[in-house]
């Protein structure tokens, strides 16, 4: 089974690629992770990524897509494998989809975790992070004893500016657009699920392994 887990953030789409992942016996795979790798190994992807990086530009898609090329090639995929927030707008799901194709393994369904911008901003205008121990708290979903007081370090609780109603609006602008491009051709294709990313993370996990 070849799977795509998309969402927007917030949704928990890291935490429910992994649980997929596992369900099904195959590796979770997040394009950042795989970069890592690329770099650790010094690879000529690697170093033009660095290059683009470096110069301050957004890594090209064909570069990223060389970076998925050598994750897919690994032999723990043999059996499948669950791609976390990948592809993120309809250029990059369009190469992927020849890459696949390419590698005779084409993606059997996409899931999109969906998630209303209103509890998207509630989710994470909430976080706050422990400025000692680096712990993360929620004013809701994991409040702390003490407001702005961390309970395993005593740290004060900060909200990092990523975390501001402002930055997440922003963000939020920016993903909507291309998500509903990208969703629509995997819809064409016969291949999207939606799940309600208001479920925990089980019941999400259980809807998409059935």
């Amino acid at each position: 089974m070849r799977l795509a887990v998309l969402g927007p953030p917030g949704s928990g789409r890291e935490t429910v690629a992994g649980a997929i992942a596992t369900g099904l016996g195959v590796p979770s795979i997040s394009l950042a992770n795989a970069a890592q790798a690329e770099i650790r190994a010094n690879t000529p992807t690697a170093l033009r990524a660095r290059q683009h990086m470096s110069a301050g530009e957004l890594v090209p898609d064909h570069v990223l897509l060389s970076i998925v090329r050598s994750r897919l090639t690994q032999p723990d995929v043999a059996g499948g494998f669950v791609l976390d927030g990948f592809p993120n707008h309809v250029v990059a799901a369009v190469a992927l989809d020849a890459l696949l194709s390419d590698l005779g393994t084409p993606l059997d369904r996409a899931i999109d975790l969906v998630l209303p911008d209103a509890e998207v901003l509630r989710r994470l205008a909430g976080r706050r992070t422990c400025r000692g121990c680096g712990r993360t708290w929620h004013t809701e979903l994991a409040a702390p004893t003490r407001p702005g007081v961390c309970d395993g370090c005593g740290g004060e609780l900060f909200q990092r500016a990523d975390d501001s109603p402002d930055r997440i609006n922003a963000g939020l602008q920016s993903y909507r657009p291309s998500a509903v491009v990208t969703l629509n051709h995997y819809r064409a294709l016969g291949k999207l699920t939606s799940i309600d990313a208001a479920l925990t993370p089980a019941e999400i996990t259980t809807e998409a392994l059935a």
